[in-house]
């Protein structure tokens, strides 16, 4: 293939790899942030600032459009309302992250020269990242340096725009490199904290204990806090009882389902792709253009398909063309393609349960059981009988129907009998571990079908779209004019109210949306939002209630303040009793000593556990772990702490310390705990760039 021809083939993977590189790579990839809203062009051509510099609407543009590009690249299809939102705020994130990085940089004196680019691509290509190198590989995924000489050579227009984003997206990548690399260099993992971490993974340890349970040597009505206590204690830890600012808000939401014109476009869509199939036109030919799922070339069993799709394929015959009919998950037309005996035989059958309780009443559940088996076989509709009997809530609403089963999908009572009962006879009861089963057999088949199906989903339509956006832009002129409920009274709308919320993304009950709340904590009490777009549908808020941040009153907290320190004075006086007894066993005593002390403690044993998991019989209690950890075998400890109450502890076992298995895991290990420094560095690293950076952000203005 000459070598232009391959530049061009190539030209469109390598724009769209480069530009999800350069925004994936440029974040050094510590993902991003996947919130918002979807918008349209605002009359500001700044998205947003960092720091002074400015992100324009051209450029964040640009950048989006290519995302764009990528995501239907990968996904086949136009990104919704909801991967808009998605791709914009990822746009968003990594323009943000990368100024603030090349801010960063530039600070610390890093720079990339284009000589150092122009030395990498003709001294070093076998480096090059995967996306750019596999343009110059031979047959053999070896770099051509031919190939690529002549592509450096070059003076098409293609080939040159192309180099050019090579080179801003190595630019991109070797500032990077140099700059985790200034950042890595502080990095180190101590041989002592590697040694532990193979010890916590590796070291067994067996213990016995004995647990002073303090409310139970101690109880409440006899500890005694005063208030002077209690007033100190807030006194000094008065950031505990500091609460954060919290918003609540007002809105009315407007789901975003497709409406009756939008199903009708699809019926209308789907009669006339019927009247082209039933006219001779390639029914596979019609599949390939309107079906948004491809054609299988296999055979199919019952239980494969939608139920009600299952219903029509399974009802006809080879070459039959059915439809179109609506199911679940949109309308559909299908064609009979091939059909034949398979090897397996499936039921479909409908059943009535009825739970045995224990005990005498189970005599009653059998009573009602069999009366409902004399029913069904009288000739009473047996759909009718487990809609008023059946407690299997699965089913009973359906009329008892399981849909189609095959042989070990069902407990074996249940499948025994089904499959030994005629198609329309109703047996039991049978008994299983669920209960009591009336069955009845509503058909019997071995039949393989080869559909063809063109199914087309039932969308939210463009105008849909727009007439619920004009709908909320509508509210919001009216609760502006009479006051939020007022309006929504008009608009026939419930308004519904969030919980109170802190600063971050989340609001309970609604979800990850970082820009509603920006919005709530930057406005005022009684503000309106814009149209928002949610993954429900297009909601407008109200600021309901605006709570500043304050510590909160004594009163308020007196009672859990009492609550802690009577546990503090019980675990005090618990640690303290248990070292008294602590103290009358010898060296060489074993702690099951200590109960002939006091009847009332017991000598437990845990058996061999882990340090890094949990303590049988204890939990997971770090204070008792540690301290296990530190004894010598046979060393008793002194009181300690821990969740349940205070222990003193004896080590009874230990593995020892395998010096050939940790000269063999230690690299591995290193390695391990290097990468995870590493990402805590450039996490703790960015957010604090972000902490001190100004970021104006203006989306919530431009994109609505």
């Amino acid at each position: 293939m000459p070598i232009m021809s391959k530049m061009r083939d190539n030209m469109p993977a390598i724009l769209v790899g480069l530009a999800v590189l350069f925004v994936a790579m440029i974040v050094f990839e510590w993902g991003m942030n996947i919130t918002g809203r979807q918008g349209r062009q605002y009359e500001s051509n700044i998205v947003g600032k960092v720091n002074g510099q400015e992100i324009t609407y051209p450029e964040f543009e640009k950048v989006y459009q290519n995302a764009v590009d990528n995501y239907k690249a990968s996904t086949k299809q136009d990104p919704n309302d909801q991967a808009i939102a998605q791709l914009r705020n990822q746009v968003w994130d990594g323009l943000v992250n990368q100024i603030l990085i090349k801010q960063a940089a530039k600070r610390l004196g890093i720079i990339v020269t284009d000589q150092e680019i122009v030395d990498w691509v003709t001294n070093s290509p076998e480096t090059l990242p995967d996306v750019i190198r596999k343009n110059f590989e031979d047959s053999t995924g070896q770099v051509n340096r031919q190939i690529l000489q002549a592509a450096l050579a070059s003076n098409r227009p293609e080939v040159q725009q192309f180099w050019k984003n090579v080179q801003d997206y190595l630019k991109e990548q070797l500032l990077q490199d140099k700059l985790t690399s200034r950042l890595y260099s502080a990095v180190r993992i101590p041989e002592g904290e590697l040694r532990m971490q193979f010890a916590q993974q590796n070291e067994k340890l067996n213990t016995g204990y004995v647990l002073f349970q303090p409310a139970l040597l101690y109880p409440d009505s006899g500890i005694h806090v005063t208030e002077s206590e209690m007033r100190d204690y807030y006194s000094a830890h008065q950031e505990d009882y500091r609460t954060q600012s919290t918003r609540r808000l007002k809105f009315i939401l407007l789901p975003l389902r497709p409406s009756a014109g939008d199903s009708s476009d699809v019926q209308s869509e789907i009669n006339r792709v019927a009247s082209l199939a039933r006219s001779g036109t390639d029914f596979l030919e019609l599949v390939k253009e309107y079906s948004e799922t491809p054609y299988e070339d296999k055979f199919i069993s019952h239980g494969q398909l939608e139920p009600s799709v299952e219903t029509k394929a399974f009802s006809g015959k080879k070459g039959d063309i059915i439809g179109p009919f609506v199911a679940s998950d949109g309308y559909h037309l299908i064609k009979i393609m091939d059909e034949q005996n398979g090897k397996n035989e499936y039921i479909h059958a409908a059943h009535i349960l009825i739970h045995v309780p224990p005990g005498p009443d189970s005599t009653a559940a059998y009573k009602l059981a069999d009366n409902i088996l004399k029913q069904a076989r009288s000739g009473a509709d047996f759909a009718a009988l487990a809609k008023q009997y059946s407690q299997d809530p699965g089913s009973a609403q359906l009329g008892g129907d399981l849909g189609w089963f095959g042989k070990g999908m069902m407990v074996k009572p249940f499948e025994d009998a089904a499959f030994k009962a005629r198609v329309g006879q109703v047996v039991g009861p049978v008994r299983t571990q669920f209960g009591l089963h009336i069955i009845k057999v509503l058909g019997k088949d071995s039949r393989e079908l080869k559909i063809a199906d063109i199914k087309m989903s039932i969308k939210v339509s463009q105008q849909t779209k727009d007439d619920l956006k004009q709908r909320a832009e509508d509210f919001i002129y009216l609760a502006k004019q009479d006051g939020f409920d007022k309006a929504a009274n008009t608009a026939d709308v419930n308004v519904n109210q969030t919980p109170a919320f802190t600063k971050g993304k989340i609001i309970p009950g609604l979800g990850n949306y970082e820009d509603v709340v920006k919005w709530a904590f930057d406005g005022k009490l009684g503000d309106i939002s814009e149209v928002m777009t949610l993954n429900q549908g297009y909601a407008v808020f109200m600021i309901s209630e605006i709570k500043d941040a304050s510590v909160t009153p004594f009163d308020q907290v007196a009672f859990q303040i009492k609550n802690l320190l009577t546990r503090k004075k019980q675990f005090d006086m618990a640690q303290t009793y248990a070292n008294q007894l602590r103290q009358k066993l010898s060296p060489s005593d074993s702690l099951s000593k200590l109960p002939q002390f006091d009847s009332g403690l017991r000598y437990s044993v845990t058996g061999p556990f882990s340090p890094a998991t949990f303590v049988p019989g204890v939990g997971r209690d770090f204070n008792f772990m540690a301290e296990a950890a530190k004894l010598n075998v046979g060393q008793i400890s002194q009181a300690v702490k821990g969740n349940m109450g205070v222990f003193i502890i004896q080590l009874l076992s230990k593995t020892p310390f395998d010096t050939t298995a940790y000269k063999i895991q230690r690299m591995t290990m290193m390695q391990q705990l290097m990468q995870q420094e590493k990402s805590n560095v450039i996490t703790n690293w960015l957010s604090g760039l972000k902490e001190k950076a100004s970021i104006e952000d203006n989306r919530a203005k431009i994109f609505r």
